[in-house]
């Protein structure tokens, strides 16, 4: 079952999933958010009990950074709440939990890749929500994985490179921070990697108590050079102007470093993203923005 498939992770999970044969294919159930009101207990209950998955991907969440710090309460409802009864499902009923968090559980104070040792002290409700969602599959340790992942963007929903793409047609001038650096992480891509790990014949196995790892794509940079490989790739002639965070003034605090190591998903499961870059131009092509 993945939860949440009308969302930018599961569209792209929906896509991978047209490359599986059909037999396959239809072992998956995708539950859109029209379908189910994530916040109601009682209706996600009924939902597990009427399809009894033995495997849940968990692509739900508030991923409006800004709107979290108004709107608390829906996301801690989404970003922890619903992962907690997730986990209670999967461990009371042998089923395994597959859950994607993110790279802003950290506060940017270090200069290295953050990896899945590192302390994490979130600046922000989302962050704060999507770390205690963490810590709750942590605590009840369903069987299953937790995939910490980085910037996700995608031919899908709303995202960075989609939002840049649309200021290049309209010919704007593109005004992008350049002290905030991360993994950009091609949502199609990972996508892949959940659906590569799931059907795997011993995930449930693999996995037998909660597992944290972090995937990401490889290499780091900052959304100003992100913007600029966009500018670059479409062959566009737009300005692309540097702003402090100071002078965007975004209602949430982000962090300044939340580039993720993803070097224990290779040493361990033999896992890996390409570099962004790649990713990036390949993303492009498929919105038909570059050749």
């Amino acid at each position: 079952m993945i939860l949440g498939a009308s969302g930018q992770l599961g569209q792209a999970l929906n896509a991978e999933a047209m490359n599986l044969p059909d037999a396959t294919r239809r072992l998956l159930c995708f539950i859109p958010r029209q379908a189910l009101e994530l916040t109601d207990s009682r209706a996600l209950k009924h939902c597990l009990q009427q399809y009894s998955p033995s495997i849940i991907i968990n692509a739900c969440a508030y991923t409006n950074v800004d709107e979290a710090e108004r709107q608390v309460e829906l996301a801690w409802l989404i970003n922890q709440q619903l992962v907690a009864e997730l986990s209670h499902y999967a461990k009371a009923n042998g089923a395994a939990l597959l859950h994607c968090s993110t790279d802003y559980v950290f506060n940017g104070g270090q200069h290295q890749p953050y990896t899945e040792i590192d302390t994490p002290a979130p600046l922000n409700q989302y962050g704060k929500s999507k770390l205690a969602g963490e810590n709750a599959m942590l605590d009840i340790a369903p069987a299953g994985l937790i995939l910490r992942t980085s910037w996700l963007y995608s031919e899908f929903g709303h995202n960075f490179v989609r939002r840049i793409v649309s200021k290049i047609r309209q010919g704007s001038l593109l005004q992008v921070v350049n002290d905030q650096i991360g993994s950009p992480t091609y949502a199609r891509e990972l996508a892949a990697l959940c659906i590569k790990l799931v059907m795997a014949p011993d995930f449930t196995e693999r996995f037998a108590k909660t597992r944290l790892l972090h995937c990401a794509g490889q290499g780091q940079a900052s959304w100003y050079q992100l913007a600029q490989e966009i500018v670059r790739l479409t062959r566009s002639d737009i300005a692309v102007a540097a702003v402090s965070s100071n002078q965007w003034l975004a209602l949430a605090k982000r962090p300044a470093f939340s580039v993720l190591s993803s070097e224990a998903l290779t040493e361990q499961l033999g896992l890996s993203l390409p570099p962004w870059q790649h990713s990036l131009s390949i993303c492009l092509q498929k919105m038909g923005q570059s050749e």
